[in-house]
C-alpha cells in the first residue's frame, strides 16, 4: 500500500483535473492566452491566412454599453496596425451565431471611435468565434 502526503494528494488531484480541461474551455483559454503575444498571432495567422503582428492582449475585458446590453471579451487583441479583434471561445457552437458577432463587432467601433473622429477613420476590426466539442 503506498501513502501519499497531502502535497502528492494535490498534485494528483491537479492532474486530474487538468486532463478534464481542453483549450476550448473559456478559463483555460484565458489563462493560457493572457499576455501570449505569440499564440495570439497563431491563433490570428491561422484564422485570417496571413501575418499579424500585436501590440497589445487584454483577456476578460468588459466592453460596457450604456444604452443596453455590454459584453465581455475572451479576447481583446489590438493589432501593430491598430486593427482590433475579439477572439470568443466556446464548446459549442450554440450563442456563436453572426448576429452575436455584428454585436460585438458594434461595441468594438463604438469603442475605438473617439469622440468628434470621422467615422471613415474606423480601422478594420475582427469577430472571431472558436468553438469546437
Amino acid at each position: 500500500m503506498v501513502f501519499l502526503n497531502t502535497a502528492e494528494q494535490m498534485h494528483l488531484l491537479d492532474l486530474e483535473r487538468l486532463k478534464a480541461l481542453r483549450y476550448m474551455d473559456d478559463d483555460f483559454f484565458t489563462v493560457c492566452l493572457a499576455d501570449n503575444v505569440e499564440a495570439v498571432e497563431l491563433i490570428l495567422r491561422i484564422v485570417l491566412g496571413k501575418e499579424v503582428r500585436i501590440k497589445s492582449i487584454r483577456t476578460q475585458e468588459a466592453l460596457k454599453n450604456l444604452q443596453g446590453r455590454s459584453a465581455i471579451l475572451d479576447i481583446h487583441a489590438v493589432f501593430a496596425d491598430d486593427k482590433e479583434a475579439d477572439i470568443e471561445i466556446q464548446r459549442s457552437d450554440a450563442g456563436a451565431g453572426a448576429k452575436r458577432a455584428r454585436h460585438n463587432s458594434s461595441l468594438l467601433d463604438a469603442h475605438i471611435l473617439k469622440p468628434g473622429e470621422d467615422t471613415e477613420n474606423i480601422p478594420d476590426s475582427y469577430v472571431i468565434f472558436c468553438y469546437g466539442k
